[in-house]
C-alpha cells in the first residue's frame, strides 16, 4: 500500500472535497436518519455496512476504470472538464430540496444490508464525483494497491459519517431540525465544492 498517497496533499483535497459530497442532505442521510430515528441506532449497522461496501465497490471499479483511461487523456484537458462537472455538481447540490420524510418501515438485516449497499453503489453523485478526481484532477491512482486503499479509505469514511448521523439522529427532534434548516446546508456544501471546482481548474495552468 502506498503511505505516500495517503499522506499527500492530493489526499487531503481528495478528502475535503467527498466530505462536502458526503454530508450534503441526500437519499444515503434520509434512509440513514429516518431508520436511526424510527428504531434506534443498532437497527441502523446493516445498513451502514451495506453502504460501506457499496461505496468501496464503486470506488474500486471506477478507479480501475480510470487507471486505463488516464494514459490516453489530456490532462488540461480532464482538469477542465471535471472542474465543470464539480461546477455543475454544486450548483445541483445548492438548489436541492429538502427529501421527503416518512415512515421507515422494519426490514430484516440481510434486506438493510442490501439496500444501503444498492444505494450507495448507484449513487450517481458519488460516481460523477470519483471519475473525476481518479482522472487526474485531484487524485490521480497508479496502481492496484493504490485502488484499495482509497476504497477502503472512502467506505470507512462513509460508515464514520453516517454512523455519527444515525447516532445524532436517533433523537426525532435533531432530525427536525436537520429537514428545516436543509436549504443553508445544500447552499453552503455547493459553495464550497464550487470554489474547489475553480481551485482544480486553475490548476490545469500552471504557472512557470
Amino acid at each position: 500500500m502506498s503511505s505516500s498517497l495517503l499522506l499527500s496533499t492530493a489526499m487531503f483535497q481528495f478528502l475535503a472535497a467527498y466530505t462536502v459530497i458526503v454530508i450534503t442532505p441526500g437519499p444515503i442521510g434520509l434512509a440513514t436518519g429516518s431508520l436511526a430515528s424510527l428504531h434506534g441506532f443498532a437497527r441502523t449497522i446493516p445498513l451502514l455496512a451495506g453502504i460501506g461496501v457499496g461505496t468501496a465497490v464503486l470506488a474500486t471499479l471506477v478507479a480501475f476504470g480510470a487507471i486505463h483511461l488516464a494514459e490516453s487523456l489530456s490532462m488540461p484537458t480532464v482538469k477542465i472538464a471535471g472542474a465543470t462537472v464539480l461546477g455543475w455538481m454544486a450548483l445541483r447540490i445548492a438548489r436541492t430540496a429538502p427529501p421527503a420524510t416518512g415512515e421507515a418501515p422494519r426490514k430484516r438485516q440481510t434486506e438493510l444490508f442490501a439496500g444501503g449497499f444498492l444505494i450507495s453503489f448507484l449513487s450517481p453523485e458519488a460516481a460523477t464525483f470519483f471519475a473525476v478526481v481518479f482522472l487526474g484532477l485531484m487524485l490521480p491512482i497508479q496502481n492496484s494497491s493504490e485502488v484499495l486503499m482509497v476504497a477502503a479509505v472512502v467506505a470507512i469514511f462513509d460508515i464514520g459519517w453516517y454512523g455519527f448521523l444515525a447516532i445524532v439522529l436517533s433523537r426525532p427532534v435533531v432530525r427536525a431540525a436537520a429537514v428545516r434548516r436543509h436549504r443553508a446546508i445544500s447552499r453552503a456544501a455547493g459553495a464550497v465544492l464550487a470554489i474547489l471546482a475553480l481551485v482544480s481548474a486553475l490548476s490545469a495552468f500552471p504557472s512557470d
